[in-house]
């Protein structure tokens, strides 16, 4: 296994589909609150994320899986196809910060070198958004650790850290 940004990029995938894996169908359609995404919608968006960050390194056009339905079987499917796509691109295994790379903050035009589009960008904003699925899960009580996020805690059953 070489030290790649793709390599990277997957193994937050697998820790995405970890957790979209242990929710309950009726969940997806959840927010957090009022006016936010749902679970769904911030599952679909990260996954995306990694493709919008990679594509750009590849010097290929911005990719987008989508799909027109809805569920926890379409966004395990849409996690699925990034992962293909993933893989099939060519390795990064370093980053070129005279490249400048570009993209859309919200209503914000961002040109970055790449070290930055990926640290300060990309990855903060897939961050979010797989934080977002997870605190929506744990917020309607299914049972996820810190270990289904990044996948390296290992906890015993029953622990807490509030006695």
């Amino acid at each position: 296994m070489t030290n790649s940004i793709k390599n990277l990029f997957l193994g937050y995938l697998e820790q995405l589909k970890v957790i979209v894996e242990k929710v309950p169908e009726e969940l997806f359609a959840n927010s957090l609150t009022e006016g936010m995404f749902s679970l769904e919608m911030n599952a679909q968006i990260a996954a995306n994320f990694l493709l919008r960050g990679y594509c750009p390194l590849i010097e290929k056009d911005v990719i987008s899986c989508t799909s027109s339905q809805l569920g926890k079987e379409e966004v395990l499917r849409l996690i699925s196809d990034v992962h293909m796509l993933l893989n099939e691109f060519p390795e990064v295994t370093e980053l070129d910060d005279s490249v400048l790379l570009s993209d859309s903050a919200g209503f914000n035009k961002i040109n970055l070198p790449q070290s930055r589009f990926i640290f300060s960008y990309i990855v903060p904003n897939y961050m979010f958004h797989v934080s977002m699925v997870y605190a929506i899960a744990r917020k309607e009580g299914v049972p996820l650790s810190k270990g289904d996020f990044d996948g390296l805690h290992s906890y015993p059953n029953g622990f807490s850290f509030i006695r």
